[in-house]
């Protein structure tokens, strides 16, 4: 079905009408608004599919802009690849909402669901973790997955409760892309990644992540090959995650459980195939002492911190990595004559190489500009960093490597009303841009209210200014409330002033995300208390959310190891980093821990933003600028007879 015929030369009130049919228009407002700004927007999508182009599309909540681009998507005859920020958000798209639009267009389109590796049970890996001697430990969930195996089609994991994700045999289970045996695999025609990218090169519309996406860039920037089939065009929701996504593929990553890996696979694959080596075992061994010496320099405290101040506070940590270097290169020197036994043996020499390459980075005394050098420690395990400075340019490569249509959509691009920061950050050229407010009415349906608080947020005494000015919003929104914080600090204090209330209290980190979600919706008039993780993606609908209270503006913290270089990397350069950086990503935050609050029609909500800053500071008028046209007061009576009038609709 070619593109124009299918979808260009119809109608507006033709596609209208096929979307009304079927249920699929944005009904949150009356008349000219959701409606038109779906069809417009599944227009501009339309044609940056025919013809080639670049479109960035800021779609507000509620203009049903998974609709508008998912029908001209399916309606162009391409090839077409659609990236989400989450898997939950992948099995959503490939679940429920292509399925349904698949029936009211009736449109014969293959449609295939594709994820990172790690996410599909891995056939050899299996039998391999069943083998090792601390399985009968694990012997009853191994078999239940074992059973599960010969009952899956696809092999994904998030399809069955088997295993948590946090669970130390998920990675025993799955493959990576320096284990994978490839087509040397023993079960390589029944491997469920293989199944599944046969259907992605045989789909229409393939369903992917921001994820598997930035690997497919990253292994063609360097040269390594592709995760990704060619494509006709590539849509992007969630787009507003994409530079940081970029920035961890982009860059060199040397883990702990990597080396591990390395470590016990070399093990395993000399006694299968190299028995006759047992300097190999005696190498890997070496490796795992050296690893422990490594990690007691860097201490179990988590933290994340710029490599040059790691080797200042702590002058043995560079000598124990050359260490553990050493040890690795002296395995790559036993498994060398090793590599022809076996393709197992072969993947671990090959795996030396690349982490040898990869610590280097971190011991030569000649540094790459480019390069952000950082360590992130988390309790007993490790993460070496290399990310670069700035992925515009290789951004910009890479979608002129592929002359592909591109659609990069969010509710959150612009920063007072301009796209100019997320084109700089991706280094996109002449793009077309466009943007479709929220078609909610929030002169009616909302209020901001802006309490005085009299100290700067810097000041000791401010997070029980908000505690105080949470109790009072509480009682007068009766619980149904989320308060929003940038820090763990301010979370957990203004939490145990919020102890005594009557209404429930949920606190980040008393259990899974999810279970924390479904338990404010049962509840109808709990106090959620959140940091990052709640700011975006979450969707609580009705009178069970009517507040968002945020503490102050979501600026990241000037100690994180990349802001910090990337802020003296334009300092020096005669930038202002204030305004360049910090503002903008602040800005995006904002706008989405503010898109918590209504999210349909009947919702009515106030957003209480604590921050005096907002008024006081010149850049205030920048967020201000990027906020919905609500009412706004500093009077805590307007907030009572906000939800005393609601109350009585």
């Amino acid at each position: 079905m070619g593109h124009q015929s299918a979808f260009g030369n119809v109608m507006q009130t033709d596609i209208e009408q096929l979307f009304a049919e079927g249920g699929l228009l944005s009904n949150h407002v009356e008349g000219y608004s959701a409606r038109t700004q779906q069809i417009e927007m599944a227009e501009k999508v339309s044609e940056a599919l025919a013809n080639n182009e670049v479109l960035i599309a800021e779609a507000g909540t509620g203009t049903g802009k998974t609709f508008a681009y998912l029908a001209p998507a399916m309606l162009s005859g391409q090839k077409v690849f659609i990236s989400t920020g989450t898997k939950n958000l992948q099995d959503q798209l490939f679940k429920k909402d292509l399925p349904k639009l698949r029936e009211v267009l009736s449109v014969p389109l293959k449609a295939a669901l594709l994820k990172g590796r790690s996410n599909y049970l891995c056939h050899h890996r299996l039998a391999l973790a069943e083998s090792e001697p601390s399985a009968v430990y694990q012997q009853h969930t191994l078999q239940t997955l074992r059973e599960w195996m010969g009952k899956t089609s696809s092999g994904d994991l998030s399809e069955t409760d088997l295993l948590e994700e946090q669970s130390p045999l998920w990675p025993k289970v799955t493959s990576t892309i320096d284990n994978c045996l490839g087509q040397q695999c023993p079960d390589y025609d029944d491997c469920f990644i293989v199944e599944a990218r046969r259907k992605a090169q045989e789909a229409d519309i393939v369903i992917i992540n921001h994820h598997l996406l930035m690997s497919d860039m990253a292994l063609k920037a360097s040269g390594q090959g592709e995760v990704l089939p060619d494509a006709d065009a590539f849509i992007i929701d969630e787009a507003h995650q994409l530079p940081a996504i970029a920035s961890q593929f982009l860059g060199h990553r040397v883990s702990s459980h990597q080396i591990q890996e390395l470590s016990r696979d070399s093990i395993r694959e000399m006694e299968l195939d190299a028995t006759d080596m047992e300097d190999i075992r005696q190498s890997a061994e070496k490796i795992d002492n050296r690893l422990h010496q490594f990690k007691l320099t860097l201490g179990d405290k988590e933290q994340r911190l710029p490599w040059y101040q790691v080797v200042q506070q702590q002058t043995t940590t560079q000598d124990a990595l050359d260490s553990l270097i050493m040890a690795i290169e002296k395995l790559e020197q036993s498994l060398e004559p090793a590599s022809e036994r076996g393709r197992g043996l072969e993947q671990c020499y090959q795996r030396c190489q690349e982490i040898i390459k990869k610590l280097n980075v971190f011991s030569d005394n000649e540094t790459d500009d480019n390069l952000i050098l950082w360590l992130d420690v988390r309790g007993a395990s490790f993460i070496l960093h290399a990310t670069p400075q700035e992925i515009s340019q290789h951004f910009q490569q890479w979608i002129a490597d592929k002359p592909s249509a591109w659609v990069f959509t969010s509710a959150t691009l612009t920063v007072a009303g301009k796209f100019n920061n997320f084109i700089q950050q991706l280094g996109i050229d002449d793009p077309v841009t466009k943007s479709w407010q929220s078609p909610f009415d929030y002169a009616s349906q909302s209020l901001l209210y802006m309490p005085s608080i009299p100290v700067e947020p810097s000041n000791n005494s401010y997070n029980s200014h908000i505690a105080n000015i949470a109790k009072a919003v509480i009682e007068y929104s009766q619980g149904r409330i989320f308060l929003l914080f940038t820090s763990y600090r301010a979370l957990h204090e203004v939490a145990d002033a919020l102890q005594d209330m009557e209404y429930p209290i949920l606190v980040q980190g008393a259990g899974a995300k999810s279970q924390l979600l479904a338990e404010f919706r049962e509840h109808g008039n709990a106090v959620l208390l959140g940091t990052n993780s709640f700011w975006e993606g979450v969707d609580v609908r009705g009178e069970a959310l009517s507040c968002v209270l945020i503490d102050k503006i979501p600026f990241a913290s000037p100690g994180d190891p990349v802001l910090e270089a990337r802020i003296n990397h334009l300092r020096e350069r005669g930038g202002n980093p204030f305004r360049s950086i910090q503002i903008p990503s602040a800005v995006i935050q904002l706008k989405q821990g503010i898109g918590r609050l209504i999210r349909d029609k009947r919702d009515y909500g106030v957003l209480v933003l604590c921050d005096p800053r907002f008024l006081s500071k010149p850049y205030g008028k920048i967020f201000m600028r990027s906020l919905p046209p609500m009412p706004i007061t500093q009077q805590l009576d307007d907030v009572a007879e906000f939800f005393s009038l609601k109350a009585t609709v």
